[in-house]
């Protein structure tokens, strides 16, 4: 899909991620200027509001690669393929080779997009539970691999801290899972040193770095996980779960089978039955965190994983419930028809939209419209996909659409409060953010022709479902075309 349509089309907060390392290789600093309303030490003096692993490979890539959105979009593809790799690795060097895994790999098709740090985060967590399925197999193991295993702890919470925290704890509780039968305590040692070197140098961030540190906290006020107290599921919520990760759900469904039978299941010593109970105590955590306290895209972090758990599955009731075997493999496929939803969505919908607009096309018509403001300070708010661009022609003062207001102090006139504020001379928009975020309050802004007259222009040549409410729900952000909107401030401040 990156090579004949330019999918998947990176997401809303992409170049959040992104932005610093594209605007230090344009010769700018190691900042994000397109964030500075609302992240100052970000936008302005150093770019320190995530863990700063991702930007040193972004970098790397960067140099090679170039810095348009295909090039980002393309590492994430190479991480992607490193994930498939650890992931299938872990399966067939440590469940039963009997099972037969073929039908679970089609679960990859649940995961059509990355566009964050998560993604590298990913390729350190797998290979945590591949080092920890190697040592339960084999615990021979010298101080080389458990040195390994330290590092990919590290480096997966110095990616991202949420997914890291997820991998670690899978691992962790693998290992003490394991300790049940050979009491062989010395496998948590790599947990508590890796835990450790984390808090050393976070407090040393914090002491001896101030600035990074505020930098930090900057974000960190802004997010889901400081700002929602914990609320009841909402529908929403549980229907994202369910078509994300079934497999969890399957695993959950599977619990009083083996727990009727849990003195023959844990009669002998089984290193993926170890692994697959981490997977799933540790998902069921995230998971119950995610539709109650942090944000419902962290149903997200455990789609990898589910593919494990859907092996562990299927060798368990291989084994221990042979009967059971027909009814869970037609679930899985169930579960593989859910996740890929939006597989589908890309190939089809995605295809028809990229070939009337093509991203090729996209470049050139963004050039037109953002050309003159290289030579202007007015502002202009921009979609992330279209902000790698934005840097290259060199415009002045771009400003990213999800970032032009606090969103820690939400009201309900924020936004249009922000846009007469700032008196931006164009919006240039994703489908994806015009329906998502400015529909309303342009709808709102048309009110007052006292204030501002606007055009708007949608590119776009095939009706796209982020025009449609329930059906943006199921599919969405497939097309290239930008939506152009014009504006003409009446009063000026």
């Amino acid at each position: 899909m990156l090579v004949f349509s330019a999918q998947p089309v990176p997401g809303n907060d992409a170049f959040g991620y992104d932005g610093a390392v594209v605007n230090y290789l344009h010769g700018g600093r190691y900042c994000n200027p397109s964030m500075a309303l609302v992240f100052p030490i970000t936008g302005t003096e150093v770019y320190s509001m995530y863990p700063p692993v991702y930007q040193g490979v972004l970098l790397i890539w960067m140099k090679l690669c170039g810095t348009s959105a295909i090039s980002a979009m393309a590492l994430h593809v190479a991480l992607f393929a490193a994930c498939g790799c650890l992931t299938l690795a872990v399966i067939r060097s440590l469940f039963p080779a009997a099972a037969g895994y073929g039908l679970v790999a089609w679960l990859f098709f649940g995961f059509t997009f990355d566009d964050r740090p998560e993604a590298l985060a990913y390729v350190f967590g797998l290979m945590v539970l591949w080092l920890v399925g190697r040592q339960l197999a084999h615990p021979a193991r010298g101080f080389g691999h458990a040195a390994a295993l330290v590092l990919a702890l590290f480096l997966g919470l110095y990616t991202s801290v949420i997914v890291g925290a997820y991998f670690f704890g899978a691992g962790f509780l693998a290992c003490l899972a394991a300790c049940g039968w050979r009491r062989n305590w010395f496998w948590l040692a790599p947990f508590a040193a890796a835990a450790g070197l984390f808090i050393l140098i976070t407090l040393w961030i914090a002491l001896c770095e101030p600035r990074w540190w505020a930098g930090f906290m900057e974000s960190a006020r802004q997010q889901s996980v400081l700002n929602s107290g914990f609320h009841a599921p909402t529908v929403d919520g549980l229907i994202k779960l369910a078509r994300t990760v079934p497999v969890f759900l399957l695993g959950l469904a599977a619990l009083p089978l083996v727990w009727a039978r849990r003195q023959e299941i844990l009669a002998g010593e089984c290193p993926w039955l170890a692994l697959a109970a981490g997977i799933l105590v540790m998902g069921w955590l995230l998971l119950g965190a995610s539709v109650t306290f942090l944000s419902p895209n962290y149903v997200n972090y455990a789609i990898y994983t589910q593919i494990i758990l859907a092996a562990g599955l299927l060798a368990l009731v291989q084994r221990h419930f042979p009967a059971r075997e027909r009814s869970l493999r037609r679930c899985l496929v169930a579960s593989i028809v859910l996740v890929s939803i939006r597989a589908l969505g890309m190939t089809t919908w995605g295809a028809a939209c990229a070939w009337h607009n093509s991203y090729p096309r996209t470049q050139v018509v963004l050039q037109t419209e953002l050309e003159p403001f290289a030579a202007s300070d007015q502002p202009v708010l921009i979609s992330s996909a279209y902000l790698y661009r934005a840097v290259e022609l060199g415009v002045k003062n771009p400003l990213h659409s999800d970032w032009y207001f606090d969103h820690a102090h939400w009201t309900n006139n924020v936004q249009i409060n922000a846009l007469v504020r700032l008196q931006p001379a164009k919006l240039v928009l994703t489908q994806f953010d015009y329906y998502r975020a400015f529909l309303a309050p342009l709808a709102q802004l048309r009110q007052r022709p006292d204030l501002v007259a606007f055009r708007v222009r949608d590119l776009t040549g095939v009706p796209v479902p982020d025009a449609t409410p329930w059906l943006h729900r199921i599919v969405q952000h497939l097309s290239w075309a930008p939506v152009i909107v014009e504006m003409d401030w009446k009063t000026k401040f």
